[in-house]
């Protein structure tokens, strides 16, 4: 295979990584507190199989490094649901107890399970600063959730939200469910800046990312076609020299 086709497999390569990544991207653009990925890229030498001949002793490919996550807030919605919470801040997430550990999110979509316990979305318990769950009486009402987390109701104060931050919040490991997974150790927040009855939408603009699917596809197919055009290059030329020969 020349090295023409070897550039231009390597281009493919990363270019269905970018479109799976957007792809990902759209599913959750209407998930709450989504952080949308972007893909890293770079280039690196490979040996050149040709080199004796041609003179050229390394190309340069390209490949898909990893990804890395936006952090950026999202835009925050109001709900007037007295349990909806918003973290105003970037980096920071909420605790929650799953079946597997405490887990960390930034949808604050909470609500009173018939217990009158605070979970989540998925019904998982939502913990206070001091890792505990939090409980509602039915003599509760009112219920207020200040910028610090603090949990009061008209009886009087329930508990503070746990809201910690991470050295590397690119190390966090999505485990679906918009709940992260980390070994590191949360530090917990003063001010995370909590808005009551409100939602940080997913931080994902779909008009970009349309656009950049549209590019991708675009650039997919004029690469196929200088693989298609190369190895028609070849074969012309290994007609011309059997003709040659003969």
């Amino acid at each position: 295979m020349e090295n023409t086709s070897y550039i231009a497999l390597s281009r493919q390569r990363v270019l269905r990584s970018k479109m799976d990544t957007i792809t990902q991207n759209l599913a959750n653009m209407d998930t709450t507190g989504y952080k949308q990925q972007n893909m890293m890229f770079t280039d690196w030498m490979a040996a050149n199989k040709d080199a004796p001949f041609r003179g050229e002793r390394k190309i340069a490919l390209v490949q898909d490094i990893g990804q890395y996550r936006d952090t950026t807030v999202g835009n925050i919605e109001r709900t007037e649901r007295d349990f909806d919470v918003a973290l105003t801040k970037p980096d920071m997430y909420f605790s929650i107890d799953t079946p597997n550990g405490v887990r960390y999110t930034r949808n604050g979509n909470f609500s009173l399970d018939p217990g009158g316990q605070l979970v989540s979305s998925e019904g998982y318990p939502v913990l206070s600063d001091a890792g505990q769950p939090l409980f509602f009486g039915q003599a509760d009402t009112r219920v207020t959730i200040a910028g610090d987390g603090t949990v009061s109701t008209d009886v009087g104060q329930i508990g503070k939200l746990a809201v910690s931050t991470f050295d590397n919040a690119q190390q966090l490991k999505p485990e679906g469910s918009s709940l992260y997974n980390t070994d590191q150790q949360p530090q917990e927040v003063e001010n995370p800046g909590v808005i009551q009855g409100s939602l940080e939408k997913s931080n994902v603009n779909p008009i970009k990312a349309m656009v950049d699917m549209i590019d991708v596809l675009r650039t997919y197919q004029s690469v196929t076609r200088t693989i298609e055009n190369e190895n028609q290059r070849q074969r012309d030329m290994i007609n011309k020299l059997g003709d040659v020969r003969a």
